[in-house]
């Protein structure tokens, strides 16, 4: 855990006797894959996804040729520079996450790179969403360790990544773990997760289960 992430939690008022939901970020709450398909549309670009990860997935338009994981890379990061700002919400995700904060606290947990947290804080803010957002890097059990100390009532963690959840299993093994996307397209590629607790397939099933284990 950087030092960043532990200040960021240490600054925290997290209420011990108050249900807690841990949130991340992209293609969570927010799309990363669809504005990432329009932008390298822009570029003469397409994303052929064929799994859940980047590599290999995108072509030339024109000659259907896969752009070498070196240069993707680097579209990825253009991308979060100009549209992290901007990404638009998942569906139902305001309205469920409004809901839930009425029993519950809720952090986001998000690997934002440091260049894009502060756009990162304007796109939530925008989009009328104003619970803490704790930027991490790596693995996130540490991150979740710490915000999970001393906690005397339920806690969920929600992640679209299959190692996230994972690690969130081997450093906090009591917490319920939701491994789901709010991306339908992201969502028909997720790996199966034997780590997770369950595995909901939308924002208003999510709301189910809070609503079942929090109350």
């Amino acid at each position: 855990m950087i030092e960043k992430t532990y200040k960021q939690i240490r600054d925290l008022d997290i209420k011990l006797n108050l249900p807690l939901v841990i949130v991340d970020a992209d293609e969570v709450i927010v799309h990363f894959a669809k504005p990432f398909i329009l932008y390298l549309k822009e570029r003469g670009w397409a994303l052929k996804l064929n799994g859940y990860t980047l590599s290999n997935s995108i072509k030339n338009i024109k000659t259907n040729k896969i752009l070498e994981n070196r240069k993707s890379q680097k579209l990825v990061i253009d991308f979060i520079q100009k549209e992290t700002h901007r990404q638009p919400i998942t569906e139902g995700a305001l309205k469920t996450l409004n809901n839930i904060s009425k029993f519950s606290q809720i952090i986001i947990l998000t690997n934002v790179p440091g260049y894009a947290y502060e756009k990162r804080l304007k796109n939530f803010k925008d989009l009328n969403i104003s619970y803490p957002i704790i930027m991490n890097q790596g693995p996130k059990g540490l991150a979740l360790k710490q915000l999970c100390k001393g906690m005397q009532k339920p806690i969920i963690f929600i992640d679209d990544n299959l190692s996230q959840i994972e690690s969130a299993k081997k450093f906090v093994p009591s917490i319920y773990r939701f491994h789901f996307s709010g991306c339908d397209l992201v969502r028909k590629f997720l790996p199966k997760s034997l780590a997770a607790t369950h595995n909901p397939k939308s924002w208003q099933e999510i709301e189910i289960l809070c609503n079942r284990f929090l109350i």
